[in-house]
C-alpha cells in the first residue's frame, strides 16, 4: 500500500511540492494575491525544487518571503545576474535559499534550494493585478494553471526546455485551495464558468471558495458582476511614508479609468480569419471554432472582403487572396467552415502571418486580421515583431482559447496590432467575444490620441504606459499617472486627466476629475504604485532600447520583478546542509489527455503508440464493469511494448470496423514513426467525421435556433422563406405565409420573411443580442433599401410579424 500524497507516476516518491493555496482580494478592477507554496523534504538527502508556472502580463509579482522552522527570510529585489550569483553561492555554502524570476514572457519560476532532509518549508509569493472587463460587462479574474509546452518551429530554441541538472520530474500539485474576498460595494454578482464556487456574504465583503474536491486541472476564471461597470473613474493611492523622496513609491499615483463612448461610421474591411488548426484543438475547440467562424461570417457587412487561413505544420488558405462578400464566396466559406478539423499538426503561426502582410492591399478596405488560437509558440516575439512592423496596414485581433495558451503570445500580437485580446475558458462561449472585437474592427481608428493632465502648480507627471492605450467605442482604457509635487498638502487639490484625439476628423474628449491626495483602496500593498511601475516598465523592455539600468532602478525601488531583476532569499541562520543537493523540476503543466479531446477511434490509434492514458482507470487500463458504469464497452488494443491497454469508449463508435481494424493491425505490425501516426490519424479523423456527419443527418453545424437561424442568412443580409426558415420558427410554412399582411411572393416572401427572423431574434434571443446585433443590422440595412409594393407598409408587417412570433 502506497502512503497518501502525491507521488511521481510509476514511483514511490513523494512529490516535494505538497501544495498550492491562494488568496485574492478583489475591488473593482485591482486584485491583490498571496500565493503560499508549501515543500516537505521526506527524503535522506537536501533538495532542489524548481517550480514554473504561467503569469499573465497585467500581473505583477511584488514581494516574496521564505518561511523555514518558524523563521521568516523576506527576499529582496537584486538584479537578475547578480541575484543568480547569490543564490548559486548560497546554495554551494549549504544554506537554504529561494529564487523568484521571470523566465520569459508569462512564465515565471520559483527555485527552492538545499531544503534539508526531513524538513518543510513555505513560500510566500506576493502578487498585483489589473483586470479586464468582458465581453458581457463582467469583471473578469482568471488563475492560470497549467502551461502548455511551447511549439518550437525548427532553428528555434524552447523556453520550457528542462532543467539539465534535473534528477527528477513532476507535475504541479493536486492539492489545491482557493479563497477570494471581494468588496461587495455596486457588486451584483460573483460567479465562475470554470469551478463551483461556495459563497456567502458577510460585514461588506463576498466570499467565495473552490468547494472541496475540485482539482486545479484548467484554469480557474472568477466573473464579478457589478452594476456600473462603464462608470469613469480615477483612483488616487497615497504614497508610503518614509519613502525616499526621489523614488516614485513617495508621491501618489492615480489609475484612471475611460470609458469613451461615440459614434462613428462603420467602415468597409478586408477580414482576415486566422484559425488555429493544430492537434491540440480537437474536441470542443474545433466544434467552436467552426460555429464561431459562421457566425463571423454571416456578420460581415456588405462591401467588405475576406479570407479563411488555418495554420499548423503549414497553412492552407481558402482562396489564393481576400475575395468580395458576396454569395458565391459566402457559400463557399460556410461549406469550408463546416469541415475545418483540427488536422494540421503544430503551430507554425510566423508563416501564416508572413503570407498575410505580403498580401496586396485591397484599396479602400483597411485590413482586420482575426488570430483563434489555444497554443503556444516558442518564437512569439518574431510572431509579435512581424505584427508590429506592418500595424500601419493591418490591425490585429486575437482569441486565446482554453488552459494554458500564452497570454504574452495573446495579448502581445493584439497590443502590436493596435487590437483587442479575448480569452474563452471551457464553459464559456466564444461568440460574443468575436462579435464584440467584429464590432471593434468596424470602427475606424482614433488618431492623435493622448492623455492630457491638468495638475497645479509644482506638480509633475509621468504617465504610464506613456502612449494612451488603443480605444474603441464602450472599452476601458487605463492610464497611470506617476504623481510628483509638494511634500506636504495642507488640503487636497483638484486635479483633471483627459483622454484627447480624433476620429473621422472629429475631436474627442473625455475628462476625468481627482483629487490628491486622495482615498487610497484598502489593500495592505500599495496596488496602484506597484502597476504603474509594471507598466512603465513594460513600456521600457518593449520599447528595445538600452533602458536596462532604468528598468533594474524602478524594478527595486517599486519591488516589482522585471526581465532584468529577480527576488532572492538567502536563510544563514542555521548550520549548512550537508550532502549532495537532487533537483526536482515542477511544472504547472497541462496533461496530454487533458490538451487533445480525439474521438475514442483515435485514442485507440494513439494508445498504439504510447500516447494515451486513460486518466478514470488505473494504469490506462480500464475494468468491464467500470466501463459498462459509465456507459462504454472495453476493447484491448495491442501496444508498440506488446503489452497492450484495454480501452473503454462509447457503444456507439463499436461498428466502425475499418477504423479498429486498421488502427489494430498497424500496432501490431510495427511501432510506427511520427509521420505514420500523424497519417494514420488523419485517416481516422476523416473517417470518424464522415461517420457522425452521416449519423446525423449530413449537419455538422450547431443545432440551437438563433445559430440555425444566422447560418441561413443570405450574403445581402435576407432570408428566404422556405420549410427550412419555417421549421426555425417553429411554424409551418402556410402559418407564415398566412400571416403576412400582403399578398406573399416574390420579393415580398423575402421581405417577409427577413422582418420575421429580425422579430424573432429579438423576441426570443434578447440575452443573445451581442451574438445577432450585426446580423440584424445587415438584416435591416437590406431592408432600407427595399422598394415596397402597392399597398405594403413596412410598420404593418414588422407590427404583424411581431403578433406571429410572440
Amino acid at each position: 500500500m502506497s502512503e497518501a500524497g502525491l507521488f511521481v507516476v510509476g514511483k514511490n516518491t513523494p512529490l516535494p511540492l505538497k501544495d498550492v493555496s491562494v488568496k485574492a482580494h478583489i475591488n473593482g478592477f485591482l486584485v491583490g494575491l498571496d500565493s503560499t507554496l508549501k515543500y516537505s523534504n521526506a527524503g535522506a538527502d537536501p533538495i532542489e525544487v524548481v517550480f514554473r508556472f504561467p503569469l499573465e502580463e497585467s500581473f505583477a509579482v511584488v514581494g516574496l518571503e521564505a518561511v523555514i522552522d518558524g523563521r521568516k527570510v523576506k527576499a529582496v529585489i537584486r538584479e537578475k545576474e547578480e541575484a543568480r550569483q547569490m543564490y548559486d553561492d548560497a546554495i554551494a555554502s549549504g544554506h537554504l535559499a529561494a529564487l523568484a524570476e521571470e523566465k520569459k514572457g508569462d512564465i515565471f519560476s520559483i527555485s527552492l534550494g538545499n531544503l534539508p532532509p526531513q524538513k518543510d518549508a513555505e513560500l510566500h509569493l506576493k502578487l498585483a493585478g489589473q483586470l479586464p472587463l468582458d465581453a458581457e460587462g463582467g469583471v473578469r479574474f482568471s488563475l492560470p494553471a497549467v502551461l502548455k509546452p511551447r511549439y518550437t518551429p525548427v532553428g528555434s530554441t524552447d523556453p520550457l526546455a528542462k532543467i539539465e541538472a534535473a534528477s527528477h520530474h513532476g507535475s504541479a500539485p493536486a492539492v489545491f485551495s482557493f479563497h477570494l474576498e471581494v468588496a461587495s460595494r455596486g457588486v451584483s454578482d460573483v460567479t465562475s464558468p470554470t469551478h463551483q464556487l461556495s459563497k456567502e456574504t458577510r460585514g461588506g465583503v463576498i466570499k467565495a471558495s473552490i468547494n472541496e474536491g475540485q482539482p486545479l486541472d484548467k484554469d480557474l476564471v472568477v466573473v464579478v458582476q457589478y452594476k456600473s461597470p462603464y462608470e469613469p473613474k480615477a483612483i488616487v493611492e497615497n504614497g508610503e511614508k518614509g519613502a525616499d523622496r526621489e523614488s516614485m513609491m513617495s508621491g501618489p499615483v492615480v489609475m484612471l479609468n475611460f470609458f469613451p463612448e461615440f459614434k462613428s461610421n462603420k467602415a468597409a474591411c478586408e477580414f482576415i480569419f486566422l484559425v488555429d488548426r493544430s492537434g491540440s484543438m480537437g474536441g470542443e475547440f474545433i466544434k467552436s471554432a467552426r460555429e464561431t467562424l459562421i457566425l463571423f461570417l454571416k456578420s460581415i457587412p456588405p462591401g467588405c472582403s475576406f479570407n479563411i487561413i488555418g495554420f499548423g505544420d503549414n497553412y492552407e488558405s481558402l482562396f489564393p487572396s481576400s475575395v468580395p462578400y458576396n454569395q458565391e464566396n459566402l457559400d463557399r466559406a460556410i461549406q469550408h467552415a463546416e469541415c475545418v478539423e483540427a488536422d494540421l499538426g503544430g503551430t507554425e503561426l510566423l508563416p501564416p502571418l508572413q503570407f498575410i502582410f505580403r498580401q496586396r492591399l485591397l484599396e479602400g478596405l483597411p485590413r482586420q486580421v482575426f488570430v483563434l488560437t489555444d497554443g503556444s509558440v516558442s518564437n512569439t516575439e518574431a510572431c509579435v515583431q512581424e505584427v508590429k512592423r506592418n500595424v500601419e496596414s493591418a490591425r490585429c485581433f486575437t482569441f486565446g482559447i482554453g488552459s494554458g495558451v500564452s497570454t504574452y503570445l495573446v495579448n502581445g500580437l493584439a497590443q502590436a496590432g493596435n487590437g483587442t485580446a479575448e480569452f474563452i475558458q471551457s464553459g464559456e462561449r466564444l461568440q460574443p467575444k468575436v462579435i464584440r472585437s467584429l464590432k471593434q474592427a468596424l470602427q475606424p481608428s482614433v488618431t492623435n490620441l493622448r492623455v492630457e493632465f491638468q495638475l497645479p502648480a509644482g506638480f509633475e507627471v509621468t504617465q504610464a504606459p506613456s502612449k494612451a492605450p488603443v480605444l474603441f467605442n464602450g472599452d476601458k482604457a487605463v492610464v497611470y499617472g506617476i504623481l510628483k509635487g509638494p511634500s506636504e498638502l495642507m488640503s487636497p487639490v483638484d486635479c483633471t486627466a483627459s483622454l484627447k484625439g480624433q476620429i473621422q476628423n472629429q475631436p474627442l474628449e473625455y475628462s476625468i476629475p481627482f483629487e490628491v491626495p486622495g482615498n487610497s483602496p484598502s489593500f495592505p500593498i500599495p496596488i496602484i504604485h506597484h502597476l504603474a511601475a509594471k507598466a512603465l516598465i513594460k513600456d521600457w523592455e518593449r520599447d528595445g532600447g538600452n533602458k536596462k539600468s532604468e528598468i533594474v532602478k524602478l524594478s527595486i525601488e517599486s519591488s516589482v520583478v522585471s526581465s532584468h531583476t529577480a527576488f532572492v532569499a538567502i536563510d544563514e541562520s542555521n548550520q549548512p546542509v550537508k550532502g549532495a543537493m537532487k533537483t526536482w523540476d515542477i511544472t504547472a503543466q497541462i496533461n496530454e489527455s487533458e490538451m487533445y479531446e480525439f474521438s475514442p477511434v483515435q485514442m485507440c490509434c494513439m494508445s498504439s503508440y504510447g500516447k494515451y492514458e486513460d486518466d478514470e482507470c488505473e494504469g490506462g487500463e480500464c475494468e468491464e464493469e467500470e466501463c459498462e458504469d459509465r456507459g462504454g464497452i472495453q476493447d484491448y488494443i495491442p501496444s508498440c511494448d506488446g503489452k497492450g491497454i484495454k480501452v473503454c469508449h462509447d457503444e456507439e463508435y463499436a461498428e466502425l470496423d475499418e477504423m479498429n481494424d486498421r488502427c489494430v493491425k498497424l500496432s501490431i505490425e510495427t511501432c510506427a514513426t511520427k509521420s505514420e501516426m500523424k497519417e494514420d490519424i488523419s485517416f481516422v479523423e476523416k473517417e470518424y467525421n464522415s461517420s457522425m456527419s452521416r449519423s446525423s443527418g449530413g449537419y455538422r453545424g450547431t443545432t440551437d435556433s438563433l445559430s440555425s437561424l444566422i447560418s441561413l442568412q443570405q450574403a445581402d443580409g435576407s432570408w428566404k422563406l422556405d420549410d427550412v426558415i419555417a421549421k426555425v420558427l417553429s411554424k409551418s410554412l402556410k402559418e407564415l405565409s398566412d400571416a403576412c399582411p400582403v399578398k406573399c411572393n416574390g420579393g415580398v416572401a423575402t421581405l417577409w420573411a427577413t422582418i420575421l427572423c429580425v422579430l424573432y431574434m429579438e423576441l426570443k434571443h434578447p440575452s443573445q443580442k451581442d451574438e445577432w446585433e450585426l446580423i440584424a443590422m445587415k438584416a435591416e440595412l437590406w431592408l432600407d433599401g427595399q422598394s415596397l409594393p402597392a399597398g405594403a407598409d413596412l410598420n404593418a408587417m414588422k407590427a404583424a410579424a411581431r403578433k406571429i412570433i410572440a
